[in-house]
């Protein structure tokens, strides 16, 4: 596997369905509801400020979009999985089967913006994940933009999560952004 540097990033293209999905590499995603800082985030990583398209408006995404980093994995820019609740037995099309069908997948990452609560919609989707079996880690977003009564809410939700593996990160905290790189490249590695 080459040396991953995140420094030689490429979109490669978008799927609008199964046979589009890439499987010569390993891939990761980042996941979440709307508006929770998804493309900000890709951007941090690959340190490249308009790398992924932002929106102010939410539920943009509604392909996989694949970005090769450093000809050694993909990272796949997908649709969010609402806003209010998440159902299993309604969860269909493009992302059940990325999700559920997908040898190339090698970890999601599940977002939450560090502001807001978790949602029901959060747990079942992580329940989700664990069902399939897949490798994820819980990543709260914009942890530069908390006051101290939101980090007291913050600390509270990773207490919900105990046992979980979580990563933190904000726009002005590039140390964080190198912690998650480190664990996306061990998992490329692992999973290649």
């Amino acid at each position: 596997m080459p040396k991953i540097s995140f420094q030689n990033v490429n979109f490669v293209k978008s799927a609008v369905d199964k046979k589009g999905f890439l499987q010569d590499k390993p891939t990761v995603t980042f996941i979440g509801r709307s508006n929770v800082g998804k493309s900000t985030l890709i951007n941090a990583l690959v340190q490249r400020k308009n790398f992924m398209k932002t929106s102010k408006t939410a539920g943009q995404t509604n392909m996989v979009n694949y970005a090769i980093i450093d000809n050694a994995f993909y990272v796949a820019d997908v649709p969010g999985y609402g806003f209010a609740t998440f159902k299993r037995d309604t969860f269909a099309g493009l992302m059940k089967d990325f999700l559920e069908d997908n040898p190339g997948l090698k970890k999601v990452y599940l977002l939450i913006d560090a502001r807001r609560l978790l949602l029901p919609a959060d747990d079942e989707f992580a329940q989700y994940l664990e069902s399939l079996g897949l490798n994820y880690a819980f990543v709260f977003t914009k942890t530069d933009k908390i006051n101290s009564s939101e980090k007291h809410y913050l600390n509270l939700q990773k207490e919900k999560l105990a046992g979980k593996q979580i990563f933190d990160v904000g726009l002005k905290k590039e140390n964080l952004y190198q912690v998650l790189r480190e664990d996306i490249i061990k998992s490329v590695k692992k999973g290649a």
